[in-house]
């Protein structure tokens, strides 16, 4: 197992606000037991007894992540120090419910993890043979920056351990796979046709909330503030889940079938929420979106970190409005 695969692991399931590279030192501090001699003490107080606390946030994360090495003269004074009963009783702190889903996970690449059935210790033994094998050379703790995917090949596998999207680089990480993720999608200035039925739905939305019979696109400028405001954030909001339903159906295996998962999940979250009583359908429209940005599916989409935000969850509700599933007036009302 590499280093970030066990770092992320536990940073994923550890109930704490510390971000990656705050995370990665405690790591660091709990494998090491308390200082001992003057030295160690000094080199405490000045913050240097943690042999990579002097390294900054941009660094720290790349070692978290795997896309820099650890220092091998680093590592060594990590083990000349280590302290097994510290990491087991950091590891047993978690509550109960994670330290199943780390036991869960790990085993998923180590099947036989876990034997003495203490995870606190089965995890101080894990890290320090992770760092054993970087010392003596037996493996990197950095994945090999390779995309092995050609053009027209799909991925055919989810370790969710290990999936993560970053930012930084706007790749999908899996393992020692980088994907690229299509760039976000700014929408048009003039609306496409593939968005003429979500656009009449919002439409409809507003034209119920000012009394008015209906409104086409060219009465969008004439609308208060609020409804134009709203009009341009559904748009961006459209086009961020039509991002992510492409990179599903085109980079995956049964790419549709995720897809649609997505989709009926998130509607399955918020039909009750959808239909309710309202006053008018723009109301319906906010509290939907309101409710979705807390929606979570067993589709792959929730199980890649960081992937998935508001914007696109918001989005998902007018790829279902094409799909003739949401409506946000109902005329029955």
């Amino acid at each position: 197992m590499l280093f970030s695969e066990f770092a992320n692991i536990l940073f994923k399931h550890s109930d704490n606000s510390y971000k990656s590279h705050e995370f990665f030192l405690s790591l660091f501090d709990n494998i090491m037991r308390n200082p001992q001699s003057p030295e160690e003490i000094m080199l405490s107080e000045n913050d240097k007894y943690n042999p990579f606390s002097t390294l900054v946030p941009d660094s720290l994360n790349r070692l978290f992540k795997g896309t820099n090495p650890l220092n091998q003269k680093k590592v060594r004074k990590v083990i000349s120090r280590k302290d097994t009963d510290k990491f087991a009783k950091y590891i047993n702190g978690f509550n109960g419910h994670n330290q199943m889903a780390i036991e869960d996970e790990i085993k998923t690449m180590i099947p036989d993890f876990n034997s003495i059935d203490n995870l606190g210790y089965a995890c101080a033994d894990l890290f320090l043979q992770i760092l054993n094998d970087i010392y003596e050379g037996r493996e990197t703790s950095s994945a090999i920056v390779s995309n092995n995917l050609s053009p027209t090949q799909k991925l055919t596998f989810f370790p969710v351990q290990t999936i993560y999207y970053d930012e930084s680089d706007g790749k999908l990480h899996i393992g020692n796979i980088e994907i690229s993720i299509p760039k976000e999608l700014e929408p048009p200035q003039d609306i496409a046709p593939e968005e003429e039925i979500y656009v009449s739905e919002l439409l409809a939305a507003y034209a119920d909330a000012v009394n008015c019979k209906e409104l086409t696109k060219s009465d969008l400028d004439s609308l208060p503030q609020k409804y134009k405001r709203n009009f341009s954030d559904q748009r961006i909001n459209y086009y961020s889940a039509v991002r992510i339903d492409r990179f599903l159906r085109e980079s995956f295996e049964k790419g549709e079938v995720h897809a649609e998962k997505w989709k009926s999940e998130t509607f399955d979250y918020i039909k009750d929420t959808l239909w309710d009583d309202y006053d008018n359908g723009y109301k319906r429209l906010v509290t939907v979106m309101k409710k979705v940005v807390d929606c979570s599916t067993t589709s792959i989409v929730s199980n890649i970190q960081n992937l998935v935000g508001p914007k696109e969850k918001k989005g998902t509700c007018h790829l279902l409005a094409n799909d003739g599933s949401v409506r946000w007036v109902d005329e029955d009302e």
